[in-house]
């Protein structure tokens, strides 16, 4: 919910209770806003972006009840990004405040942290991804098969980064490995290669290669 407060002779808009710069959403969710309205005489309340003034359709609705003007976005786009104005008017004045709206068209970011190293038998590799929103849940395969905790895997969480660990590397380990992240319906994975290869009796190379895909999950 998004107020405002700016007084201006009888006509007064008010400021965010909670102090909102900018809100975010992802593609496709629906968002509200709400601006609180007072004065006398008659107020008429009016929604603008930056191509001017909106008006409503199938995916915009307005209404103005009690004092409180309200803007919804029925399935957001990356087209409803931008700065929204409440702007209440009056014969006295008028008054208005502005709200940031950012639509994020990804749901999830993965930085990839995957590098050649030289590893040698018994030692730990680490795959490591950055996800964005954190509360996304992630999963992890190897050449398509879903991975368990346990001796040998381990998975970390901490914020948005996801890890896992892979314990005691050996030629068996070779393979692709998949981060598979999910959230409101729709996932993305990101894929590293291993190749474990043999340069000595105690020493192996780790070849970390990837790539990343989106799916939408029906």
């Amino acid at each position: 919910m998004t107020s405002f407060r700016i007084f201006k002779k009888n006509c007064s808009a008010w400021n965010p209770i909670e102090p909102h710069h900018s809100l975010s959403v992802t593609e496709g969710d629906a968002i509200t806003l709400m601006c609180r309205i007072a004065g006398t005489p008659d107020i008429s309340v009016a929604w603008f972006k930056a191509d001017g003034k909106l008006r409503k359709s199938n995916t915009c609705s307005m209404d103005f009840t009690a004092g409180v003007a309200t803007l919804k976005l029925i399935k957001t786009t990356k087209f409803d990004h931008g700065q929204y104005i409440c702007k209440a008017e009056n014969r006295i004045g008028s008054a208005s405040a502005s709200c940031n709206v950012l639509v994020k068209g990804d749901m999830f970011v993965f930085q990839d942290q995957y590098h050649k190293d030289l590893f040698s038998i018994g030692s730990s590799a680490v795959f490591e991804c950055e996800i964005s929103p954190s509360t996304a849940i992630t999963s992890w395969m190897k050449d398509g098969s879903n991975l368990r905790e346990g001796p040998k895997h381990k998975f970390t969480a901490d914020g948005k980064d996801r890890k896992l660990h892979i314990i005691d590397v050996q030629l068996s380990d070779t393979g692709e490995y998949t981060c598979v992240a999910k959230n409101a319906g729709k996932e993305i994975s990101c894929t590293a290669k291993l190749i474990v290869e043999g340069i000595s009796k105690h020493t192996h190379l780790c070849d970390w290669s990837f790539f990343c895909r989106d799916q939408n999950v029906l």
